[in-house]
């Protein structure tokens, strides 16, 4: 839910899961394909990308999680912007990850004219509130706040901090569906020396998980507004995520504007990679490596 400006409107909105990048985006969100557990942990990848909707899941105790990807829209006939969304994630206890992320690169084009520069940088965290008797979140909380480092004389943002608060949920259904569903409010920046309004977002996201390594999705998006004066966006989205192992996955979909004030055309990829563990013995898996060579030692001592 960072705010997208009148020269990029669609490279923000998908990054709803960097933070929320950017559009990027973001999961997962998609439930991907379960992974075998690690020290009778859960280590599946579930990334916040590509959709908007965030998933309940936290990245796991000490892990780094990093998400990247690229994003081309088309708005009318002859603009077009492409944005470059990336998030790292940090899972500090279980019931708290922290994240950093950003626009990326980018660049907005028509007939008349070029703009291309940095855009903003987003810093959020990831509160479990509640969850069911096997571990998984029921309840999440993601505030974020959205630093303006873009360029406001090229249209690339507002000059303005946005202050974002999104509540995520989800649930399982039938056999191998999943639903995650968000709401979010968020104080947005309309420009210097201007009042900040008040935007809302809801969003949808189906999964399936269907054999093999891809999980296909379906969702949907309402945002109140993305500038002062501006209209409703609401759009569809679909595609997949292909987990090559749950360590490394990719992705990728296309969007479809359902209102005059959205992106008409939207085409979007990327990948999630875990980097391993980044506080050392003060990491979950730090700790289940440790035990194993404590067990291990004893097994082997002499009786």
């Amino acid at each position: 839910m960072v705010q997208m400006t009148h020269a990029a409107p669609i490279v923000v909105m998908v990054l709803l899961q960097a933070a929320a990048p950017a559009a990027n985006a973001a999961t997962t969100t998609a439930q991907v394909p379960a992974a075998p557990a690690v020290g009778g942990q859960d280590d599946t990848l579930e990334p916040d990308r590509p959709d908007v909707t965030n998933g309940t899941h936290l990245v796991d105790i000490g892990v780094l999680q990093l998400e990247i990807g690229g994003l081309w829209s088309r708005t009318g006939t002859y603009r077009h912007a492409v944005g470059t969304p990336i998030t790292a994630r940090v899972g500090l206890t279980d019931w708290l990850e922290v994240r950093v992320g950003g626009d990326g690169y980018l660049s907005v084009s028509d007939l008349v004219d070029h703009q291309s520069g940095m855009g903003n940088v987003n810093l959020g965290a990831k509160l479990r509130l509640w969850a069911d008797p096997g571990g998984v979140p029921v309840l999440s909380i993601l505030p974020t706040i959205n630093l303006p480092v873009a360029s406001e004389t090229k249209g690339l943002g507002s000059g303005q901090a946005d202050y974002t608060l999104t509540f995520l949920t989800g649930t399982d259904f039938l056999t191998r569906g999943h639903v995650d569903i968000n709401y979010g409010v968020g104080w947005i920046g309309a420009g210097n020396g201007l009042p900040r309004f008040t935007q809302h977002v809801v969003s949808l996201s189906a999964s399936a998980e269907v054999p093999g390594p891809v999980t296909p999705y379906l969702e949907g998006f309402w945002f109140s507004r993305q500038d002062a004066d501006g209209g409703r966006i609401a759009a569809m989205d679909t595609g997949a995520i292909y987990v090559i192992n749950p360590r490394f996955a990719l992705d990728g979909g296309v969007q479809f504007g359902l209102t005059s004030a959205t992106p008409s055309l939207s085409a979007f990829g990327g990948l999630s990679v875990v980097l391993g563990n980044v506080l050392g013995d003060h990491g979950v898996h730090a700790r289940q490596r440790q035990t194993a060579r404590c067990l291990a030692g004893r097994a082997a001592r002499p009786r």
